[in-house]
C-alpha cells in the first residue's frame, strides 16, 4: 500500500474519531443527568418517607397517651366501685345485724305474749297526778301490733297507698333492698 493511503486512512479514523466523541460525551452528560434525577427522587422518596415516619411516631405517642388517659379513668372508677362495694357490704351487715335484733325482739314478744294469762294485774300511770292505780286487764287474744310497722309507719303507709319499692325507697330515704327486706318481715309477722 502506498502511503497516502495510509494518510487517508488515518484521516478518516480522525473524522470517525471526532465524530464520535461527541455522541459519547452526549452520552455521558445523558447518563450523568439521568443519574442526578434519579439521586433527586431519590431523596425526595426519602424526605417523604421521613416525613411519614415522624406523622407516624407523633400518631403512636397520642395513641400512647391517650391510653394511659384511658387506663387512669377506668383505675379511678374501679377504685370508686371498690368503695362503693364496700359500703354496701358495711350496709348489708348494718341490716342482718337490724334483722337479727328485729328477730330477736319479735321472739321476745311473741314469748310474752304466750307467757300473759288472763286477769293479770297491771300498773297504769294516771298523767293527771302522777299516781299509779292498779287495774285487772283481761288478757285478749287480738293479733299483736306490729313493732315494725310501728318503726316505719311512712314506709307502709307508702306502701298500702300503692307505691313502688323505689319510690318508697326514694321517700323514705333508704335503699331498694332495705325496704325490701321490712317489708319481707312485716308479712312475716303478719303470718305469725
Amino acid at each position: 500500500m502506498q502511503p497516502w493511503v495510509y494518510i487517508v486512512l488515518v484521516g478518516v479514523a480522525a473524522i470517525l474519531y471526532a465524530l464520535l466523541l461527541p455522541a459519547r460525551v452526549k452520552e455521558g452528560k445523558a447518563e450523568q443527568q439521568s443519574l442526578k434525577e434519579t439521586e433527586a427522587a431519590l431523596e425526595l422518596y426519602m424526605a417523604d418517607i421521613e416525613r411519614e415516619n415522624e406523622e407516624l411516631v407523633q400518631l403512636v405517642s397520642s395513641i400512647k397517651q391517650q391510653s394511659q388517659t384511658n387506663h387512669n379513668v377506668m383505675q379511678g372508677q374501679i377504685s370508686e366501685l371498690q368503695s362503693q362495694l364496700t359500703e354496701l357490704q358495711q350496709s348489708s351487715l348494718l341490716l342482718e345485724a337490724r334483722v337479727t335484733d328485729e328477730e330477736k325482739s319479735l321472739r321476745e314478744l311473741a314469748v310474752s305474749v304466750e307467757k300473759g294469762s288472763y286477769g293479770k294485774v297491771a300498773a297504769i300511770e294516771d298523767p293527771s297526778d302522777g299516781t299509779e292505780k292498779s287495774s285487772i286487764q283481761p288478757e285478749m287474744k287480738a293479733k299483736p301490733i306490729s313493732s315494725i310497722k310501728l318503726r316505719y309507719p311512712r314506709l307502709f303507709e307508702l306502701h298500702e297507698q300503692g307505691k313502688s319499692i323505689d319510690s318508697i325507697a326514694k321517700t323514705a330515704g333508704l335503699q331498694r333492698g332495705e325496704v325490701q327486706l321490712i317489708l319481707q318481715l312485716a308479712k312475716q309477722e303478719e303470718s305469725v
